[in-house]
């Protein structure tokens, strides 16, 4: 079973990288708002250990999933970045 990173975003756009992992969520396939997958807002991860995040909320705050599995995040090109920082 696939596991994620569990992220946060505050509303001033920080992003930060709890310790906590889930693994026991089906997959989450990348699907169009209004289903039943909550985290469909793809954005590209710079400084840290995954290279995309799904967001369940396009912005301010929310949380988010990474997928630890490379072959699971597809990285969205030509998105910008915002301040990031990992939690102790």
């Amino acid at each position: 079973m696939p596991s994620y990173a569990v992220y946060i975003r505050t509303k001033e756009g920080h992003v930060e990288r709890m310790k906590n992992v889930v693994s026991h969520l089906p997959h989450i396939a990348r699907s169009s708002p209004g289903t039943s997958n909550p985290y469909v807002h793809e954005e590209p991860l710079v400084g840290f250990p995954e290279s995309t995040v799904l967001w369940a909320a396009r912005t301010g705050p929310s949380v988010g999933i990474a997928p630890l599995s490379p072959d699971l995040g597809v990285r969205a090109a030509g998105s910008p970045s915002v301040g990031m920082k990992e939690s102790a």
